[in-house]
């Protein structure tokens, strides 16, 4: 874990433990009860939490109580749907950044979905980066993934660009360059190497072959998209979910298949 992580963990979990005390105070239970386990997820040790919660849990022998509505139901009426949406979410978010271990990256993405970012190299993001989609699959229980394996790895993602659900990037070294107001669906992959030398002799311990990704400006790339090593996309173009994408691709087209080979001009 970087220094900026151990440094940002303890605060994000003292403050979660403030909240829970808060909330708890006030008489608001089932938030408290979330907020401890929460931190006990992050962190299974924290007595405070469990203390916490061991407070929450009914007396030996206290009579039962009629069954409540199930917490999903109370929490939407008493603060509204939207509400409770960003409650299961936002401690799911805190996690992966807290989990996070890049330590030069740049920017700050727009994470409705958690990110996880890793690695010893450079991840640069343009201004309104998003990552997530609500109305897509996995919203609530995947991540993204951006790592940038080696210290010469640079990946930059342009302006407005946004990734849905489950997206992986991963440069090992020859970089990943994706440009300005990009569409890309949910499981989409792009990698700069093979990462194993495919040479059977040196699979383990060889040398990958690696060469950098460039995608333009106003891409739109479809779900369950692969996008290879040494490959460019042109500004414009339109890749068909499900393509794998091992060569080149001009500019302002459809393209589609595995591997991907262009259906028409836009």
């Amino acid at each position: 874990m970087s220094a900026d992580a151990q440094t940002t963990r303890p605060l994000v979990l003292r403050r979660a433990l403030t909240i829970a005390s808060e909330r708890l105070g006030r008489g608001r239970v089932d938030e408290a009860e979330l907020l401890y386990r929460q931190v006990l997820d992050a962190d299974p040790a924290n007595t405070e939490a469990a203390a916490g919660l061991a407070e929450l849990a009914p007396a030996p022998g206290a009579a039962s109580a009629p069954a409540p509505r199930p917490l999903h139901r109370r929490l939407a009426r008493r603060f509204g749907r939207p509400a409770v949406e960003a409650l299961a979410q936002r401690p799911r978010v805190w996690k992966y950044r807290i989990l996070s271990t890049c330590p030069r990256l740049e920017g700050t993405p727009i994470a409705l979905q958690p990110v996880l970012f890793v690695g010893p190299g450079a991840v640069v993001l343009g201004e309104g980066v998003q990552f997530g989609w609500k109305r897509s699959p996995l919203f609530y229980t995947g991540y993204c993934y951006v790592e940038a394996a080696r210290p010469e790895a640079v990946i930059e993602l342009g302006d407005r660009t946004e990734f849905n659900n489950n997206s992986m990037i991963k440069s090992e070294g020859a970089g990943i360059r994706v440009g300005r107001d990009g569409l890309f669906g949910a499981h989409i992959e792009i990698f700069d190497s093979n990462f194993h030398d495919l040479d059977p002799a040196h699979r383990v311990g060889g040398r990958p072959q690696m060469a950098p990704v460039e995608i333009g400006d106003n891409v739109f790339v479809g779900m369950s998209v692969k996008i290879l090593k040494g490959v460019t996309i042109g500004p414009d173009s339109v890749i068909g979910a499900g393509a794998v994408v091992a060569t080149s691709l001009p500019a302002g087209v459809i393209a589609a298949g595995n591997p991907a080979r262009v259906v028409r001009e836009l």
